[in-house]
């Protein structure tokens, strides 16, 4: 019994000393959480990886934020665990001395744990199939007595740092295995993994004989004569470092004030901020907001005051009066003298764009009339929707677009949508109706998607977006304006779209007095914040009736105010966490006039992810309208174009496929989560749905599958896993474009061109 007792005992002051170490140091904690999260569980996180070794240099530079970021962590939970110790508001005995000197060594060795086990886990060594991660959680574990048994082996052998063979041979091998990798990352994958373990070990090295030499000094100020305190000691003292450390603490600060400008040049400038890569920036990001974060641990036990919570308080009651994410909204250019409100309908449209292709119906025996759904995605999305767009129009000897009726969208969807109709419009507006250069439309889009969108707008994010939370006064020029600038920036000067996408949308409008229908319809959706309602940014008017009382975002705008291609599909991609909800101050029409209220607009996909809804309501109008004009007796234009029109829809999707396997519920999420998991799973069934009722619409009035075309990027039960991000490494794009040539692919496409030529 006595012996029972003594376990329980010993089991609860472990777990006590367990849990007030995960308190002290808790900022390294959660940032060791995120970084497993970030690149083991998703997908993103691994493909930015992988795109980091796609680059010359990487290396060099992965091991210097790396090395920042461990850095950081150890000397700041170290700074943290000394001012604990000697604060007057710690309980004596509160933390035992063995977590003191482990927890701090502990955060900095399991950094590049996890990274190490993360590289495994990316397709560079698992060619793109998704394996079981159990096993890298034991290895995890099992790097905790590595971590002891590497900690005590170098205490015993090393005090300090020579330099002799060993010191020499060491160096040699980190100079050679980094040219290695920098030169060929391909060939030398494993080398990555063998060079993070080395410099692991290093960093076990140096924090041991630094102790060593820091016990040396303290003996000989304890032993010197008493002299007067510089300035620099003095301040030491009131923060209480120690005298022993204020040379290193100086050096340490040097080389923060080196990466807090990097961190800022990334925030200020896109070109920058591409040139050092997402993966990197991540890094760098992390190593400053656990700095930041053991900053606050810092004053909170010199003060005893929590001061996080104090933040939180702060931002909360700054955030009643202030806002960050204002959309960017421009001003309208004078000569353009038609108000959003002047756009044609669809009926206008629709009848201008018979009448231009007449010619082309009558030679015809079927006109077939496209009307393109593209999936949400990120640049995955944009990706695949621009290359199967261009694919036809190259293919078909740009007969594709003269049938093109529409283009529909969400999110990254939107995002390809956008860059072929930027293509279609920088060819017509030509005199040889041709891309400069004679460019491939299929070329040109791919170059576009392939530009790292993501580096700048995380630049915002991780940076820019949480600091201003602590002013009291509005700000701008948030992550979501961050990632229009790198839609129009971030390409290389060669790429056709470069800057292209800055159009405003009164230049892209059809208006009632002179409808233009060399372009097709441009819708991209988005979602209102408040209330859920569906929303469309779109060329033509979109009035209530037609498109049952979906809000028409442009006609809300006053009349001096104008909004960018680029903003458009922004606001129609703002899935959080990476865009916030934009706002726009729009206009809402009453009895007694209109007046402004604040609109906050979100992703297109929280409703319809396709753009099904818009297209379907479309059709059904437009239908009503061919039937219209076969009746007619004024217009015989129309009358006998009429029944050779017909209506098709190619929908470009990017997701897996099949059925959801349902699992069981934990009661306690239940109980506590139902309507957030609820919302999570509409979030996707919403889409489905309004794809399912455009099919049948469409089969019940054709009274066959044909004219429903899907596109999808996945085959049937497709083992790889493709990122979805605003940026892509070379290996994922490189598949994409294999399953473009892929046999059932083609077929779709050779469907789309014989009927083309019908």
């Amino acid at each position: 019994m006595l012996a029972i007792t003594g376990i329980l005992k010993r089991l609860a002051t472990l777990l006590r000393n367990v849990f007030r170490a995960l308190w002290v140091f808790f900022p390294g904690i959660l940032f060791l959480a995120l970084t497993l999260i970030c690149f083991w569980n998703l997908a993103q996180g691994k493909d930015l990886m992988v795109l980091a070794t796609e680059h010359r240099g990487f290396f060099l530079l992965f091991q210097s934020f790396l090395g920042f970021l461990v850095l950081v962590s150890w000397y700041a939970a170290r700074t943290v665990a000394t001012a604990k110790k000697q604060s007057v508001h710690t309980t004596p005995g509160y933390l035992q001395e063995g977590y003191y000197k482990h927890m701090p060594r502990f955060i900095g060795f399991s950094l590049i744990t996890i990274i190490i086990l993360a590289f495994i886990q990316t397709p560079l060594f698992s060619n793109g199939i998704e394996e079981d991660s159990k096993i890298y959680f034991v290895l995890l574990a099992a790097s905790v007595p590595y971590y002891f048994w590497l900690n005590n082996f170098f205490e015993r052998r090393f005090k300090v740092i020579r330099m002799n063979r060993l010191f020499l041979i060491t160096l040699l091998i980190i100079f050679t295995g980094s040219t290695l990798i920098t030169l060929n990352i391909s060939r030398y994958s494993w080398l990555v993994i063998v060079m993070l373990l080395i410099l692991q070990a290093c960093f076990i090295v140096l924090v041991v004989t630094r102790r060593e030499i820091l016990q040396q000094e303290k003996r000989n100020l304890k032993n010197s004569p008493t002299v007067a305190l510089s300035r620099s000691q003095r301040l030491a003292k009131f923060l209480g470092i120690p005298p022993e450390e204020v040379r290193f603490h100086i050096i340490f600060l040097m080389i923060s004030l080196v990466a807090l400008n990097i961190y800022l040049a990334c925030t200020l400038n896109v070109a920058f901020a591409v040139s050092l890569g997402s993966f990197p920036f991540v890094l760098l990001a992390f190593a400053v907001f656990m700095g930041f974060g053991f900053i606050l641990s810092f004053i909170s036990i010199r003060v005893g005051i929590n001061i996080h919570l104090i933040f939180l308080i702060i931002v909360f009651l700054f955030g009643q009066w202030t806002e960050r994410h204002h959309v960017a909204l421009v001003k309208k250019d004078p000569a353009i003298k038609e108000n959003f409100a002047n756009r044609a309908s669809v009926r206008d449209y629709f009848i201008q764009w018979v009448k231009d292709r007449d010619t082309l119906i009558r030679k015809s025996k079927e006109f077939p009339v496209y009307f393109v759904l593209s999936d949400g995605g990120a640049s995955r999305s944009g990706y695949w929707v621009a290359s199967v767009l261009g694919k036809l129009e190259d293919t078909s000897k740009r007969d594709f677009s003269k049938h093109l009726f529409c283009l529909s969208g969400a999110s990254g969807g939107s995002v390809g949508n956008a860059a072929f109709f930027a293509l279609l419009k920088n060819a017509a507006d030509r005199p040889d109706k041709n891309l400069p250069n004679n460019q491939l439309f299929y070329q040109a889009g791919k170059e576009y998607l392939r530009s790292d969108f993501l580096t700048y707008t995380l630049s915002r994010m991780l940076g820019h977006d949480f600091f201003v939370n602590m002013l009291p006064f509005n700000t701008n020029a948030d992550r979501a304006k961050a990632l229009t600038d790198a839609l129009e920036e971030a390409p290389k000067d060669s790429v056709l779209l470069k800057h292209q996408l800055q159009v405003p949308f009164s230049e892209l409008a059809v208006y009632k007095n002179r409808v233009n229908t060399k372009l097709p319809i441009l819708c991209v959706n988005t979602t209102r914040m408040q209330d859920g309602a569906p929303s469309v940014i779109s060329t033509i008017g979109i009035d209530q009736l037609t498109f049952n009382n979906r809000v028409d975002v442009l006609a809300r705008l006053n009349h001096n105010r104008d909004m960018k291609l680029s903003t458009a599909v922004v606001l129609g991609a703002s899935f959080p966490y990476v865009s916030p909800a934009g706002r726009i101050d729009g206009l809402k029409f009453h009895k007694d006039g209109p007046k402004e209220y604040p609109f906050y607009f979100v992703d297109g996909g929280y409703v319809d992810n396709s753009g099904a809804g818009v297209v379907h309501e479309m059709i059904i109008k437009l239908n009503s309208l061919r039937e219209s004009f076969c009746s007619s007796n004024t217009d015989t234009l129309l009358r006998n174009n009429c029944q050779k029109i017909s209506f098709y829809v190619i929908h470009i999707s990017n997701g897996p496929e099949g059925e959801i396997l349902l699992k069981k519920v934990n009661p306690f999420v239940n109980d506590l989560a139902s309507p957030l998991q609820t919302l999570m799973g509409a979030y996707g069934v919403q889409t489905s749905i309004n794809d399912s009722r455009l099919k049948n619409y469409l089969r019940n009035l054709y009274g066959n599958e044909l004219h429903y075309k899907p596109i999808n990027l996945y085959r049937p039960r497709e083992p790889l896993k493709y990122s979805m991000n605003w940026v892509i490494s070379g290996r994922t794009l490189d598949s994409m474009d294999q399953r473009l040539y892929s046999p059932d692919v083609c077929a779709y496409m050779a469907k789309i061109l014989q009927e083309l030529k019908r």
